[in-house]
């Protein structure tokens, strides 16, 4: 066998690697596109779910202003606000549902990453926005006579546990930002939601597609 043979063999052999290697590329990607739309597709189902609930939640709530006919200004301005994070929150949760729809998994991976990245910077900042209304869960069922009249019940402790809800809801707001993501308890607290587990997932399923490629060449 001369040299030219045994050319001519290895050219063949580097051409079926070759093949052989963009095929395992090709169902790598398919698999791991596949898995990074069912974690998507649920978290979908997620959202639709909390849409929903949300707007029986302020149907619950307006039903309860009306009730209370704007005779608790404490209560109406408290559910009130609370029912104005909560059409916040639907609003928001509309949004993700059309930056996922969005997505076109033929486009480049870079291209879907930067969505999902969209989408985890908007879930921590709603995240955050949305610890704001835990205040206003311990003023609804204040009324003038138990303020205006001095009762220690309520200065002494109705009004410290307001204070420090408050308290705790601004510092919350204020950390719970894409930025703070590497303090551990910012990470910890937005992992232990089932969305942001969502879309950190299918982003890994993306990411490992990239790093396949890189060995690959």
């Amino acid at each position: 066998m001369n040299e030219l043979e045994l050319q001519s063999i290895w050219n063949a052999y580097d051409k079926k690697l070759e093949k052989s290697l963009k095929l395992n590329l090709k169902i790598f990607e398919d698999l791991q596109t596949s898995k990074a739309k069912s974690k998507l597709g649920s978290l979908s189902a997620i959202k639709e779910v909390g849409i929903v609930l949300g707007i029986l939640w302020n149907l619950l709530l307006g039903v309860l202003i009306y009730g209370n006919h704007f005779k608790n200004l404490y209560f109406t301005i408290s559910i009130g606000l609370i029912m104005l994070f909560g059409v916040v929150a639907i609003a928001t949760y509309i949004k993700h549902l059309v930056l996922i729809n969005e997505i076109n998994y033929a486009e480049s991976i870079t291209v879907t990453q930067s969505k999902l990245a969209e989408l985890q910077v908007s879930t921590i900042r709603v995240t955050g926005f949305l610890w704001l209304q835990m205040p206003f869960y311990t003023t609804f069922f204040w009324n003038n006579d138990w303020v205006m009249k001095g009762d220690l019940g309520f200065w002494l402790i109705a009004f410290p546990i307001t204070l420090a809800f408050t308290a705790l809801a601004i510092y919350l707001y204020r950390n719970i930002t894409p930025e703070n993501l590497d303090k551990k308890w910012v990470k910890k607290l937005m992992v232990m939601g089932v969305e942001y587990q969502h879309l950190v997932a299918a982003g890994e399923l993306l990411q490992e597609i990239e790093e396949f490629k890189k060995d690959e060449v």
